[in-house]
């Protein structure tokens, strides 16, 4: 493991770990400064703009695997001809994303017929800032794809700890001030303009990024659009499943549902934010893999190696929430948000397939075999919007977190690992038989601790975060005993042996 991976794996989980504590604190005041009907509008609004997102056509995917084919050439000339295309075409998707904006604005009544003229006049508002956000998020992305291109995690991490940092510290004064959703956006838009300028700096004068413009390559655009198509039609999915329950239930419940499953689906993305602590490390090595000659033993080694990481860490996450998760959210976000924990379960087991499999999209992308998968997500996605309109008449919030997951095991659970069994070469048997071996124990361990503390009453912060760390304990020593390999543990105690010596040469 080279020292930027290394490096980069140690400051993503101070990342990730500074974005879970920022918003563990931070949402439960927004939610009550903002009140559950303010901030179900505020979800309902940021949903239907995120569809906008679609306008990125799965090319920020495809970067790497094209700049690992040109970096394989010795092609300078040919990345600095990508680099150029890729400026060009996310400038276009910015001004094509501002018009759609402008035509969402014209529409704003398709939020549904529950909303006060009060709530539009808000919805208004909010939608032209989030829309300017995404707006400058598009030209970001050339510069963040060359940056990861380039393994420089170290920076890119830096990046994301500072604006978690900056998002709350900015946020709250105004909140408190009674700017509410609308100033809560501002500084999105604020953070983001700064993003574009730290990115642009470092890949400009740090990495010395070359851009050729000249004439339109047609030919290299028409490669690259084919690429990334499926890719795009895979993003439609993603849109369909991340966005589409909100949108119903506003329409169907009103904003107060959207709030309810809002506090679901953000534990739910805290969750699935493990899932890309270490895989975002290992993506070049992914695209180098399949441009050096896709040998599926390598192949099939690190979708392995990487899902095993991956599931000792979501297991954790998961089985603890199973335990906790019920007090948890009613100390967190208060009374009216009760249904939010069989909606967060049922969410989280919806994304445990897919966040141990995350390696394996990249290698489908990079060895451009990911257009079966995209279609089948597609159709299996379409289904899932009928059958939550169905569902959210039965079950309400639940309901729609039913259709999720019934969508997810239809087309991660079986589809995805028959085609990544029989078509990508990976050896899917070897891989579950790997993580089986403990998700099994911590199973039972997860059962045998709910029968512990099922009579115990928690009612107070302290006593959940020690019974959290009682549990992440019991767990971790577990772990350590029968969940690692011999060659994890060494790398375990060299990774703390080089942290002490770090710490004592600061000191």
């Amino acid at each position: 493991m080279n020292r930027q991976i290394s490096r980069g794996v140690m400051l993503s989980v101070v990342a990730q770990g500074t974005a879970l504590l920022v918003n563990l604190v931070y949402t439960p005041l927004m939610i009550r400064i903002l009140g559950q009907s303010e901030y179900g509008l505020y979800q309902l609004v940021q949903s239907v703009v995120n569809y906008l997102n679609l306008m990125n056509f799965g090319f920020s995917g495809a970067y790497i695997s094209f700049y690992s084919r040109e970096k394989a050439r010795g092609s300078e000339e040919g990345i600095a001809r990508l680099n150029g295309m890729f400026l060009r075409v996310f400038l276009f998707i910015a001004l094509l994303c501002v018009i759609a904006g402008a035509v969402m604005l014209q529409n704003i009544h398709l939020l549904g017929d529950r909303l006060t003229e009060a709530d539009y006049a808000t919805a208004r508002i909010l939608m032209t800032l989030l829309v300017a956000n995404l707006a400058v998020s598009f030209p970001n992305t050339a510069f963040t794809v060359y940056i990861a291109a380039n393994e420089r995690f170290v920076f890119k991490q830096s990046v994301t700890i500072l604006l978690n940092v900056l998002i709350p510290v900015l946020s709250l004064p105004l909140l408190y001030m009674g700017k509410g959703s609308v100033g809560v956006v501002s500084v999105t838009l604020g953070l983001s303009v700064l993003r574009l300028g730290l990115n642009m700096t470092y890949a400009l004068k740090k990495l010395g990024m070359r851009f050729r413009f000249g004439r339109f390559d047609r030919a290299l655009f028409s490669s690259l659009f084919a690429f990334t198509f499926f890719i795009f039609l895979s993003d439609v999915v993603d849109q369909l499943n991340t966005n589409v329950d909100k949108f119903l239930l506003g329409r169907m419940m009103g904003t107060g549902a959207v709030a309810v499953y809002s506090v679901a689906f953000e534990l739910k993305t805290y969750y699935t934010f493990c899932s890309w602590v270490v895989p975002e490390m290992f993506i070049p090595e992914a695209n180098r893999i399949v441009v050096e000659g896709a040998d599926p033993g390598r192949m099939t080694e690190i979708f392995t190696r990487i899902g095993r990481y991956n599931n000792t860490i979501l297991l954790l996450v998961l089985t603890g929430f199973i335990l906790l998760g019920k007090p948890f959210i009613a100390l967190w976000a208060g009374e009216g948000y009760e249904t939010s924990y069989p909606a967060a379960v049922i969410l989280m087991l919806a994304s445990y397939i897919p966040s141990v499999q995350t390696l394996g999209v990249t290698l489908q992308n990079a060895r451009n075999m990911h257009r079966p998968r995209s279609v089948i997500y597609f159709l299996v996605a379409c289904a899932n919007v009928g059958v939550s309109v169905l569902l959210i008449r039965r079950w309400g919030v639940t309901g729609t977190s039913l259709g999720t997951l019934l969508a997810v095991l239809a087309g991660h659970g079986i589809f995805m690992n028959l085609y990544y069994h029989f078509r990508i070469g990976l050896n899917v048997v070897t891989f579950w038989k790997t993580l089986l071996r403990w998700t099994i124990p911590a199973a039972g361990l997860c059962a045998a601790c709910w029968l512990l503390i099922r009579t115990v009453s928690v009612r107070s912060w302290g006593t959940l975060l020690a019974l959290a760390a009682g549990y992440a304990i019991l767990y971790m020593i577990l772990l350590w005993l029968i969940g690692l390999r011999k060659e994890e543990k060494a790398w375990v105690r060299s990774s703390v042996g080089r942290m002490r010596s770090f710490l004592r040469h600061r000191t």
